[in-house]
């Protein structure tokens, strides 16, 4: 345990007492209250199978579908501020080919190659589609396009999806907030004082609005599962390293990096998921077993409330705890093992996550020019700067500089034990989940934060950046709101390759507990 690091969440932790109203204030008066319209177009309620299913047998076609969403992004985007740029009258001419694609094969030729034939989607901006918008919420990128698809975005589009348009991030995906000189702030569908999340806020917050079935996402800490708990959708982190990360920005030569950095699934629907994992893992499927039979009774859960007491830590909610416990009973009342997780605590998660995290090489700079990067701005003066508003970096792109530059407040002699540590703790982990246990963790131990409160709650990113570094699967699950109606739920993790496992449990709990939390 570093007592620097400690001391150091603590002080934010004393500073959030204070701020955190100050905040509740400010954003009272600086946000309006927003209300999400209620769906009308009953297809913007279907799953992504069904409405392939739907597609193939000619029952609706892919231009109506298409056309519906797009009406509902122009409906609700004025109000979330989520889309960075869109391709529709591309996406309405793959869907009209689409619907020709229909007219000319049969059902089973395209259920085979063209599993979601005809169903529109949406990505993060930072996970690259070709011909549109990859400056990733940064300045000095402004203006860039993609050059190609990610390796990601062209499974989903080779297996008939049509890419609808690209999602706000934070500069460079560096913060739990979705806001950048570029595209401005995303606000969260259910509460427009709170943040959506990041890094991959402008997904969930489209997604939870019922602005898009499904999108890509990309996770190094939790930027998959935080938006999808924010805004009360479903969000899938695979194993490290079987969905490629190819095309994304920022990436890394170092190959560690393709493996705690994953691009994966963000749903409105569970059902959902297994489809797409599928899809997006491309040859690496076969490694996952989607297609093999798996019974819920032979499912083990085991289960933690919270990472174990410290000082920086930030409590709990009580009802995340409180669906965490009602998700248990209903496994249990239906004969599956349940039990608590046999270790003590994982409070030293923050110490192996940051260690192993900025061992990382060849990330790219934020600081670096992007026409000469030997040229680095002074990371001093541009947070001099930022403090008056003059810096073209956001706040929070330059805290995290600071972390990378202090190796998150940890001695780099200290990278070894904790190296060691996290192989300890992976280890350990998979002798008792084996290939047929999962455990119910927390995701993020509060809902949506208000808009500026992240940097006083950044301890809760040993939650979810944990299952990062040790390359688990992990699925988000809503499970309803908390008192003041903004949507909790809980992680399902399971041993890497065990995906399967958190989205067989993912749909169980689905049709239990409900699913989707929708904002109107």
């Amino acid at each position: 345990m570093e007592i620097l690091l400690r001391f150091i969440g603590f002080c934010f932790k004393v500073i959030g007492f204070f701020v955190t109203p100050l905040l509740a204030i400010i954003n009272y008066f600086k946000y309006r209250p927003i209300r999400i319209p209620p769906i009308q177009n009953e297809l913007l309620k279907t799953p992504a199978i069904d409405l392939a299913a739907k597609i193939r047998n000619r029952e609706v076609t892919s231009e109506e579908v298409v056309l519906a969403y797009i009406a509902r992004i122009k409906e609700v985007n004025p109000l979330l501020n989520a889309v960075v740029e869109d391709r529709f009258d591309d996406a309405i001419q793959d869907a009209i080919k689409a619907d020709k694609m229909v007219a000319t094969m049969s059902p089973i030729h395209l259920i085979r190659e063209y599993p979601i034939l005809g169903v529109p989607f949406t990505v993060k901006e930072s996970c690259s589609l070709k011909g549109l918008s990859y400056s990733v919420g940064s300045l000095p990128r402004k203006d860039l396009k993609a050059n190609k698809d990610g390796e990601a975005v062209s499974y989903l589009r080779a297996a008939g999806g049509i890419p609808l348009l690209v999602s706000n991030t934070p500069e460079f995906c560096t913060s739990w907030e979705s806001n950048n000189f570029i595209t401005g702030r995303t606000l969260n569908p259910h509460d427009s004082r709170r943040t959506p999340g990041g890094s991959s806020g402008g997904e969930g917050a489209l997604i939870g609005a019922g602005a898009s079935l499904f999108g890509i996402g990309s996770d190094i800490a939790g930027s998959i599962r935080v938006p999808a708990q924010f805004n009360g959708i479903f969000g899938h982190k695979p194993t490290g390293g079987v969905v490629s990360v190819d095309g994304h920005f920022p990436n890394s030569s170092d190959e560690c990096f393709g493996k705690y950095l994953v691009l994966g699934p963000m749903s409105r629907y569970a059902k959902d998921l297994p489809t797409l994992v599928h899809i997006m893992s491309g040859k690496n499927a076969s490694k996952l077993r989607l297609d093999e039979q798996l019974y819920t009774k032979d499912i083990k859960i085991y289960y933690m409330e919270d990472a174990g007491f410290s000082l920086m830590d930030i409590a709990v909610e009580d009802s995340i705890k409180i669906a965490m416990w009602k998700a248990i009973q209903h496994f249990k009342s239906n004969g599956l093992q349940t039990a608590p997780a046999p270790m003590k605590s994982l409070q030293e998660s923050m110490e192996i996550g940051l260690t192993k995290l900025f061992d990382i090489t060849d990330i790219p700079s934020i600081l670096a020019h992007p026409d000469n990067p030997q040229i680095e701005d002074n990371l001093f003066v541009e947070l001099l700067r930022s403090l008056i508003g003059r810096s073209k970096y956001t706040f929070a792109a330059l805290f995290f500089c600071v972390l990378m530059q202090t190796n998150g407040f940890i001695s780099k002699s200290k990278t070894p034990l904790y190296v060691e540590k996290g192989d300890e703790l992976k280890k350990h982990l998979i002798s008792f989940l084996g290939d047929n246990g999962v455990m119910f963790y927390p995701t993020y131990p509060v809902a949506a934060l208000r808009h500026g409160d992240s940097f006083v709650k950044i301890a809760g990113v040993m939650y979810t950046m944990i299952f990062n570094i040790l390359e688990f699967p992990s699925t988000h699950v809503p499970l309803g709101k908390d008192s003041n109606g903004h949507p909790i739920g809980i992680q399902v993790v399971a041993a890497p390759y065990q995906d399967r496992l958190c989205l067989c449990i993912a749909g169980e709990l689905e049709a239990a507990f409900g699913g989707w939390v929708q904002p109107f």
